[in-house]
């Protein structure tokens, strides 16, 4: 047996290094490309309106609103730097409205909401006041076929981007993001699948309620914001092809917050943050950035208005000025209210 394997040994020893081919590299699979909406939205427009669906009006509603708290002088100038409050509301409407998580502004001025439980929701707003008038209209989210959603899964849409006429709209739960055509076929738009997305996020599985809360269009990419803390912030990346994510990067926030809106415009990108806990309740926190990093921050707890924040939008006021919409998720809780702020960067910002 030893005169075998020294045998076996003698002819392995013989082998030179010509014998033995080193094994190819493995070829690594080259990401997926960016998505971007200039390549997409057309083809997204003509499946969510397509050929023998008509225009549909949503559902006009009246909408009660009530001037809420705005706290005292010496707290906005202690919590607000580079911005003014210059508005807070309350918003109340019939059975049904509520649980706005994501906003934009329209080309009319005029606000565009979603709520969690599958509708959108316009709120009118004055042009020469730049304040909410009183009008708006509501309609349910419809799937692929042209159906209603039917279960929360499906229907729990966070965020909201708009442009030219084109509804972005990020579901948690089964996240993902769909488009709908709401100038060509208002509320009869159907949902457009723009990315089912991967459910490894920053090398973390994604719970059922931890997923896209936050979305914006920066120019061409569609940027995804997720209500999860790491180390160093919640997470945010560019949507891929293929729904995993592209220059993932952390915000910057105070403990214990966590991301929850975002919106892109003008050179600026605008962040909503969220806390609760039993003692200080509810708590926001706003960032507005530039390229050359923060330029305006509120930070309301009480005794400025507050409660569960959740959509934010860049806009502009009568005056000219940026204006930042935001707005709370009452969770259609007795508890809680739908409180709409308007926040008008300083000239100097």
């Amino acid at each position: 047996m030893r005169f075998l394997s020294l045998i076996f040994l003698a002819a392995l020893g013989a082998c030179t290094a010509a014998d033995v081919q080193p094994s190819e590299p493995r070829e690594e699979l080259a990401a997926a490309p960016t998505w971007s909406f200039a390549e997409h939205a057309a083809a997204l427009r003509a499946q969510s309106c397509p050929d023998g669906v008509s225009f549909r009006r949503a559902e006009s509603i009246s909408i009660d609103v009530i001037e809420a708290e705005r706290g005292s002088q010496s707290a906005r100038d202690l919590h607000l730097s580079g911005m003014t409050l210059s508005g807070t509301w309350h918003l109340e409407s019939e059975s049904g409205f509520g649980g706005l998580s994501g906003l934009d502004v329209m080309r009319s001025g005029s606000l565009l909401a979603i709520a969690d439980n599958g509708k959108f929701v316009w709120i009118g707003t004055d042009p020469d006041t730049g304040t909410p008038d009183g009008t708006g209209s509501m309609a349910y989210m419809h799937d692929g076929d042209g159906n209603v959603w039917s279960d929360k899964l499906a229907a729990d849409a966070e965020g909201l981007s708009f442009r030219d006429g084109l509804a972005l709209v990020s579901f948690e739960r089964d996240h993902r993001v769909e488009a709908y055509d709401l100038e060509g076929c208002g509320a009869a738009a159907r949902a457009a699948l723009v990315g089912r997305l991967d459910t490894i996020v920053d090398g973390n599985r994604l719970g059922d309620n931890r997923g896209p809360e936050a979305l914006a269009l920066t120019g061409d990419q569609l940027s995804l914001g997720f209500e999860v803390h790491r180390s160093g912030g919640s997470p945010i990346g560019d949507l891929r092809e293929d729904g995993t994510l592209n220059n993932l990067r952390r915000t910057e926030q105070p403990a214990l917050y966590m991301l929850t809106g975002m919106d892109a415009a003008d050179g600026l990108t605008a962040k909503i943050f969220r806390a609760y806990d039993p003692v200080q309740g509810p708590r926001g926190q706003v960032q507005v950035e530039s390229a050359e990093g923060l330029i305006a921050e509120a930070k309301l707890k009480k005794p400025l208005p507050v409660d569960n924040y959740e959509g934010i939008a860049i806009g502009k006021a009568p005056s000219g000025q940026t204006r930042i919409w935001l707005i709370s998720d009452d969770n259609f809780s007795n508890s809680q209210r739908t409180l709409l702020l308007a926040l008008d960067l300083d000239p100097a910002s």
